[in-house]
């Protein structure tokens, strides 16, 4: 990113909105401002815009609360009108390379090009057969019509799109550390694998990185919402109770010191057994998915699971997803390439709203091309 660069990372959930807002050096990263805030329903779904002119009219709110500098947003999309597929070609020159991409995605993706919007990232480059070199890329497609209801909004909103980016990348931005193109060629069996899971409300974005690097990316229609919505029905309760119960309840595991409100051992018992039992859905596609991936051709076995977004904000899930899944599941941290904090938040408020934070965070972080 170049000195003294600002960049706002924008993420438009299901129930809320996130921005983050960097001050960008050659040596460090400052955040300068943060919100998030809740947002009525029927807005947005499954990530994509079901309502402009509410949602922008809540995004115009939002903006002006945050006190952001500027109008100019970085936006991090995942829904299932994005194809994210991995190809190989000869090494050739950068302009051979995309009309070859454009090409072969006649055949990858199931949109047909002229309503898809295309782009891709090399993510390495190895000897084939006799010799010959052949690049690893990372096809992304997203379809236009989609993309367009965000532009809708951000332009009804009075703001502007500078770029849109995968949540996916976003998220292995903010969490992984970048290894030296020097190290991307490292052996196989130095790779280092890490499944990085964002789980929102409605939307969950799992991403495999390998040394730092993308390779494999999946949007699951299941979010903690799911949870919530067990709870209501278990309990006859709104939604914004069950979303206390979740965050201070939650799963089977340690217990919180002293009883949780009034609720007695048995009523704490069995919010355990609705949400465990809601909870196995999930974890079985997070395994699908992992399984899948360790089917293809990539370099090292996953290691370990970092999860974020509101999900993870659900009491006991790492515990609860480290023994379903037999893989230590830990809360990501996406402050960690944050050198400064002048958001207005105190350490403790910052700490607290992380996870929610880690796509707003990515997609601040972007460097310049």
């Amino acid at each position: 990113m170049a000195k003294n660069a600002v960049r706002v990372g924008l993420d438009l959930e299901q129930s809320s909105i996130a921005a983050a807002q960097v001050k960008s050096s050659r040596t460090s990263q400052m955040l300068t401002a943060v919100a998030v805030r809740d947002i009525p329903e029927g807005l947005v779904f499954e990530g994509e815009v079901v309502d402009v002119d509410g949602l922008a009219n809540e995004l115009k709110s939002f903006w002006k609360q945050g006190r952001f500098a500027g109008h100019r947003v970085r936006l991090g999309v995942a829904n299932q009108k994005i194809v994210v597929r991995t190809l190989e070609f000869p090494q050739i020159d950068e302009k051979e390379l995309r009309s070859a991409v454009e090409f072969q995605a006649q055949e990858a993706i199931p949109i047909p090009v002229e309503e898809a919007i295309l782009d891709y990232q090399v993510l390495s480059t190895v000897a084939g057969e006799g010799g010959v070199l052949r690049q690893k890329i990372l096809l992304v497609a997203a379809q236009k019509e989609m993309i367009g209801q965000f532009m809708a909004v951000a332009a009804k909103a009075g703001l502007t799109i500078e770029g849109i980016d995968l949540q996916a990348f976003a998220l292995a931005r903010a969490l992984t550390r970048q290894v030296s193109f020097i190290d991307q060629g490292a052996p196989a069996d130095r790779a280092e694998s890490t499944a990085l899971v964002n789980i929102g409300t409605g939307v969950t974005n799992l991403v495999v990185c390998v040394n730092a690097l993308p390779q494999f990316t999946r949007v699951i229609n299941l979010g903690c919402d799911a949870l919530v919505q067990a709870l209501v029905g278990n309990r006859g309760i709104k939604a914004p109770e069950a979303e206390v119960l979740r965050t201070t309840v939650g799963l089977s595991g340690e217990a919180p010191e002293g009883l949780i409100g009034d609720l007695e051992p048995e009523t704490i018992g069995e919010i355990h057994q609705v949400l465990d039992t809601t909870c196995e859905t999930f974890s079985d596609e997070i395994r699908r998915s992992i399984d899948y991936y360790h089917t293809q051709e990539h370099d090292g076995q996953i290691t370990k699971i970092l999860i974020t977004g509101d999900g993870s904000l659900t009491r006991n899930i790492d515990e609860y997803l480290t023994q379903a899944l037999h893989l230590p599941v830990e809360i990501g941290n996406p402050l960690v390439t944050i050198g400064e904090n002048r958001s207005g938040l105190s350490p403790v408020e910052l700490e607290a709203v992380a996870p929610r934070l880690a796509i707003a965070l990515g997609l601040a972080l972007e460097d310049e091309e």
